[in-house]
């Protein structure tokens, strides 16, 4: 289903990419920076993020485009708004190919867009890897295991499935204050820490086992514990989990803290530049949950143009109007959804777009309103 193109304006950007003009409408870069501010408030984040938006956009265009002229259509490429169109340059080379230009034809030339925007989402992944770094999406904002995607992050993940690696302590503040003066003197490094190895050492000594660990540890049995590395871990470790309990250590005689190994390994795997950071969660965000969003069977997106075609290709009666019926059920369920995950804008959208497929529909059976 091809939408109207927007008229032409002074304001509009030319030139040409892979021998294919393209025209950007000077909606689209306002609609990219209003999309872009939640980046953050500075020039260069925000910058960052629009600058992911239109590459990525683009290329999905590029991708249809291109498919199109492996059909023998020559098309253009508009952006504006929240997206962009790759459009035939006549409507007469569009309809004449239609002996050439069968339902597998349409299926490859709505597939190539999403398709290769998804493609070259992975492919900064994993050139993000390759450098050692972490994309700062797929990971932390997706929840997608660091494991699937060999995210530098998911070492931490490795150290803390070592049996017996990670252990509970507790700030001595968090006791009550009449056991204060017994915990100081378990507390053999004098960091304001106690943990439960230190307390067993200190009945070692006095030859109480249990006097005191017990009953203070029943105190704060419900509080927060915060989390150290086992000291012995080091050397049961050769590799990367190693070097980045290493640089997070303060010393033979301080605990290994979890909270300083996740914050050192981060600052490590995170891109430092404040522009190429933005820019990398962008485009991954853009090309793959985008992509993947524009794979609902929902006119007018591309999975509503491909569930068409599949429906054609089946032979079943009625083909359009059952694609419709579907588009308006998907339209509505992924609205709940959105709504159901706080994504409002998201809701919004894809109930207008239900409504609309549900219009078309009456519009085809004969029922006006």
């Amino acid at each position: 289903m091809l939408l109207g193109e927007p008229g032409r304006t002074d304001f509009d950007l030319h030139f040409r990419c892979c021998g294919i003009p393209v025209r950007v409408h000077p909606g689209f870069w306002a609609i990219a920076a209003l999309i872009s501010m939640p980046a953050g408030r500075e020039p260069l984040p925000v910058l960052g993020f629009a600058l992911a938006v239109f590459l990525s956009i683009l290329i999905h265009e590029l991708g249809h485009a291109l498919a199109f002229r492996q059909c023998g259509i020559q098309s253009h490429i508009v952006l504006y708004h929240f997206g962009g169109l790759a459009i035939p340059d006549s409507i007469s080379s569009y309809v004449g190919s239609s002996s050439n230009y069968s339902s597998r034809s349409k299926i490859f030339v709505t597939a190539m867009g999403p398709g290769i925007q998804m493609l070259s989402a992975i492919l900064l992944v994993l050139v993000l890897r390759g450098f050692g770094k972490t994309d700062g999406f797929l990971t932390r904002a997706v929840g997608i295991p660091a494991s699937w995607t060999a995210d530098p992050i998911g070492t931490l993940t490795d150290i803390k499935s070592i049996d017996g690696a990670i252990l509970p302590y507790y700030p001595i503040s968090a006791f009550p204050e009449e056991h204060h003066q017994v915990l100081k003197l378990a507390d053999s490094n004098a960091d304001q820490l106690i943990t439960p190895a230190e307390l067993v050492n200190y009945e070692a000594e006095l030859e109480a086992p249990g006097q005191f660990a017990m009953p203070l540890w029943e105190t704060v049995e419900r509080s927060p514990a915060g989390l150290y590395v086992d000291r012995d871990i080091l050397e049961r470790l050769t590799d990367n989990r190693r070097d980045v309990l290493l640089v997070a250590d303060r010393g033979e005689d301080q605990l290994i803290l979890w909270s300083d190994v996740e914050d050192s390994l981060r600052q490590e795997v995170t891109v430092q530049n404040e522009f190429l950071r933005t820019f990398s969660f962008g485009f991954i965000q853009v090309g793959l949950f985008w992509a993947l969003l524009n794979l609902i069977p929902v006119y007018p997106l591309d999975g509503g143009q491909i569930m068409r075609e599949l429906f054609v290709l089946s032979g079943t009666r009625g083909a359009v109007e059952k694609s419709l019926k579907l588009s308006v059920a998907c339209g509505v369920i992924t609205g709940l959804i959105g709504m159901r995950f706080e994504m409002t804008f998201l809701g919004i959208m894809f109930f207008l777009l239900a409504y609309s497929s549900y219009q078309t529909l009456q519009r085809m059976q004969g029922r006006y309103f």
